[in-house]
C-alpha cells in the first residue's frame, strides 16, 4: 500500500510538510496525508486505473498488492504520470531516490475526508484545496492546482 508517513520523504519535503501542518492548522484547515511515497508497481497500478479494462487494472493492483477496484471506481483517472515524484524505488543508483519528494492530502470535513474541490470548512470563503495551495507556496512547496491538469490536493518540492 502507498506509505502515509512523512519519514519516506526527503529530509527537505519533510520540513516543508511540518511547516505546512503548523500553517494550515491555524489556517483551521483539517486535513489528512493520503499518500507520501509508492512504489513503481503501485504507480502503474494507479495510472491504470480509468485507462484500462477493470481485469487489467486489478490484475496490476493485485501485482501490486493494491486492494481491487469497482467498475465504478475504474472510471475515474487517479494519477496522470508514471514518473511521480513519489515514487521511491527506483533502480538507478541515486541514494535520493529511496524517498519520495511528494505528498496528497484530503481536508477533512467534521472527521471524514471531503474531496469536493469546493468545501469551505473553516467558513472564510475561500474553497480550502485552494487555500492549502496558497499556504503551501509560502512555505515552498509546489502545488500540482497550478498544473495544466490541475491536481489540487498533490505537493511536492521544486
Amino acid at each position: 500500500m502507498p506509505s502515509r508517513k512523512i519519514e519516506d520523504c526527503v529530509p527537505d519535503l519533510q520540513n516543508l510538510i511540518y511547516a505546512f501542518t503548523a500553517r494550515m492548522a491555524k489556517a483551521d484547515l483539517p486535513f489528512i496525508i493520503t499518500c507520501t511515497a509508492r512504489t513503481v508497481r503501485e504507480q502503474i497500478a494507479l495510472y491504470a486505473q480509468g485507462r484500462e479494462k477493470l481485469e487489467q487494472t486489478n490484475y496490476l493492483r493485485k501485482l501490486a498488492g493494491l486492494p481491487a477496484v469497482s467498475f465504478q471506481e475504474n472510471t475515474r483517472k487517479v494519477t496522470w504520470t508514471l514518473q511521480s515524484a513519489h515514487l521511491i524505488d527506483l533502480d538507478d543508483n541515486v541514494r535520493g531516490n529511496d524517498k519520495s519528494r511528494a505528498f496528497d492530502i484530503v481536508i477533512n470535513r467534521n472527521g471524514k475526508p471531503c474531496w469536493d474541490v469546493k468545501v469551505d470548512v473553516n467558513e472564510d470563503g475561500i474553497p480550502d484545496y485552494e487555500e492549502a495551495g496558497k499556504i503551501a507556496e509560502s512555505v515552498g512547496l509546489v502545488w500540482g492546482g497550478r498544473w495544466k491538469t490541475p491536481d489540487l490536493p498533490h505537493f511536492q518540492l521544486g
